[in-house]
C-alpha cells in the first residue's frame, strides 16, 4: 500500500467515524397572508393572494392550488380613488390560481380609476379569512437604460454565446433602485438570479456592465452558459424604478435563495406587508430591444 492510499484510507475512515445523526428544531409554523402584488406604470394592480407553508415538508401541486386564498376583499387607492379588485380564477396545468385586478381595464380602459402612473403612492388593505393586512408602494421617476448592445467571442468553444451589455446614467440624487427582466425570443420577462440594483456606488455616473440573461426558477438553470444569449436571438430588457421597500424585499429574497444550502445562514426577507408576508411593489417600466445576428 502506497503513502497517498494509506491517507486517502485514514481519511476516509475518520470521516465515517464521525458520522452522526444531526437533528433540527423545526420552529414553530406562523400562518399568515402572503401578498405578491404589483403595479406598473400604464397597467392595473395585479395581487396573488395565497396562504403561506412549512418550510420542512412536501408540496403537492394539489398544495400549490389549496395555498391560493379566495373570496378576499382587496382595495387599492391612489390617495384620491379607491377600486375593489376582482377575483379572476385561471387553470393553469390542473391548478387553479387566483388572481384580483380591476377587470374594467381590460373591457374599457379609460374607466380604470387605478393605472400606474410616475410619482403616486398606492395603499393596499386587504382583508380575507379573519386577517387584515396593508401596504404602501411607490412608482418613482424613469431612468431608462441608455442604450443596449452585444458582445460575441468572449468563449473559445463556444461562438455561439453572447454577453449583453448596457449602458446607464444615473440621476445625481442618491436612492435610485432598479429591477431587471429580460425576454428572448418574445417569449416571458425573467428576472435574473440577482435583479435589484442601488446607486451607492455609482451614483450620478455613466457606465457600461453587463446583464445576466433572466431565468426561470422552477426549471434546472444550466451554469455552463448562463447570464448568455445566443447569436440569432431577440432580446428585450424590462428595466424597473422601484422604491426602497421594493428593492430590500427582492435584494433579501434572492440573497435568501442564492445562498442555499442546510448550513447556510438564515436571511430574513423583508417584506412591506403590514401584518403579513410578500411585497407589494411598484414598477416604472422602460424597455430596450436588439436583435442579434446569426
Amino acid at each position: 500500500m502506497n503513502r497517498l492510499t494509506l491517507i486517502a484510507l485514514c481519511l476516509t475512515v475518520f470521516m465515517v467515524s464521525c458520522e452522526k445523526d444531526v437533528l433540527f428544531d423545526e420552529p414553530d409554523f406562523d400562518d399568515r397572508l402572503v401578498v405578491e402584488g404589483r403595479i406598473e406604470t400604464g397597467q392595473p394592480p395585479f395581487i396573488l393572494l395565497t396562504r403561506n407553508s412549512k418550510y420542512y415538508g412536501t408540496t403537492s401541486l394539489s398544495d400549490i392550488g389549496n395555498s391560493f386564498v379566495n373570496n378576499a376583499i382587496i382595495k387599492v387607492s391612489n390617495g384620491i380613488d379607491t377600486v375593489t379588485l376582482s377575483e379572476l380564477v385561471f387553470d393553469t396545468a390542473g391548478v387553479s390560481v387566483s388572481i384580483y385586478t380591476d377587470p374594467v381595464f381590460f373591457t374599457n380602459p379609460d374607466q380604470a380609476k387605478i393605472i400606474g402612473t410616475p410619482n403616486t403612492t398606492y395603499y393596499l388593505w386587504i382583508e380575507a379569512e379573519g386577517d387584515v393586512v396593508s401596504a404602501v408602494t411607490t412608482i418613482p421617476d424613469a431612468h431608462p437604460l441608455d442604450s443596449i448592445w452585444f458582445i460575441d467571442n468572449l468563449v473559445s468553444d463556444r461562438p455561439d454565446l453572447v454577453r449583453l451589455m448596457c449602458r446607464y446614467t444615473d440621476p445625481p440624487e442618491p436612492g435610485q433602485y432598479v429591477r431587471y427582466f429580460t425576454n428572448q425570443n418574445n417569449t416571458i420577462y425573467l428576472p435574473g438570479l440577482a435583479s435589484v440594483f442601488d446607486d451607492r456606488l455609482i451614483n450620478g455616473t455613466t457606465f457600461d456592465f453587463s446583464l445576466d440573461r433572466g431565468v426561470n426558477r422552477n426549471d434546472t438553470i444550466d451554469f455552463s452558459d448562463y447570464g448568455y444569449f445566443y447569436k440569432g436571438d431577440t432580446v428585450s430588457v424590462k428595466w424597473c424604478n422601484i422604491d426602497f421597500a421594493t428593492y430590500n424585499f427582492y435584494n433579501t429574497l434572492e440573497f435568501e435563495l442564492n445562498s442555499g444550502g442546510p448550513f447556510s445562514s438564515p436571511i430574513i426577507v423583508q417584506g412591506n406587508i403590514q401584518g403579513g408576508l410578500g411585497v407589494w411593489a411598484g414598477y416604472n417600466c422602460s424597455f430596450k430591444s436588439l436583435i442579434i445576428p446569426e
